[in-house]
């Protein structure tokens, strides 16, 4: 009969049970959002018909095999505020809500979203395994999309809000992207900080100059 587990001894293997115990939990605990919400795109899309719920969905439900499959991070930031602008970029877009308002032609935010999601479905399918939530080094993807900007994935997102936005339109929901967006924009330069450091990302950042928005920044 084997006895009660007892602790590495040696502080190397302690370190290294923590260490798989937190990449397993930065897996399954995002998975696991990313599961709700895209069981709620579903049940959006079952209640209202709405087939941009179900593009959303899948949007959504491609994050979680990337975040299951993703390659181990060569160098992932601890610091602090880049934690909390990587969480407030991700969770804070659930606050937004539908509103009665709409300052543009239904359809043209219609295709604003459907386009935008599009890009970002393209744009993650291509990042692969270096899709991850907190800045890190995962490898660097300088293809596809990337070719136009440097965070396509965060280009798709802007499309589609903007075009939610314009269909919603709110003081709510106004001040709720500016917050998502500030989270951002403050996301995309803490990732540049970590990934400047490869001299593969330095090139490609020689070639292609912007970040977010053509010609904008």
């Amino acid at each position: 009969m084997k006895g009660p587990w007892t602790p590495p001894e040696e502080p190397g293997q302690a370190r290294q049970v923590v260490m798989d115990l937190l990449s397993v939990l930065s897996r399954v605990i995002p998975a696991t959002y990313f599961a709700i919400v895209c069981f709620g795109f579903w049940k959006n899309f079952v209640e209202t018909g709405k087939w941009t719920s179900l593009l959303w969905m899948v949007s959504e439900g491609l994050v979680i095999l990337l975040l299951v499959f993703r390659r181990e991070s060569r160098r992932l930031s601890k610091h602090p505020w880049d934690w909390l602008v990587a969480l407030g970029g991700t969770f804070t877009v659930l606050l937004v809500r539908p509103a009665t308002t709409s300052i543009a032609i239904e359809s043209v935010g219609i295709d604003l979203q459907v386009a935008g999601t599009l890009f970002s479905i393209y744009a993650k399918v291509f990042l692969g395994r270096s899709f991850g939530i907190v800045a890190a080094d995962r490898g660097i993807v300088v293809g596809g999309p990337y070719r136009f900007v440097r965070h396509p994935i965060y280009l798709g997102y802007l499309v589609t809000h903007v075009g939610f936005l314009l269909t919603n339109w709110s003081p709510r929901n106004i001040a709720l992207y500016i917050v998502i967006y500030l989270f951002q924009i403050s996301r995309i330069l803490a990732e540049e900080r970590i990934l400047i450091e490869d001299d593969s990302y330095r090139a490609y950042c020689e070639r292609v100059r912007y970040r977010l928005i053509p010609f904008i920044f």
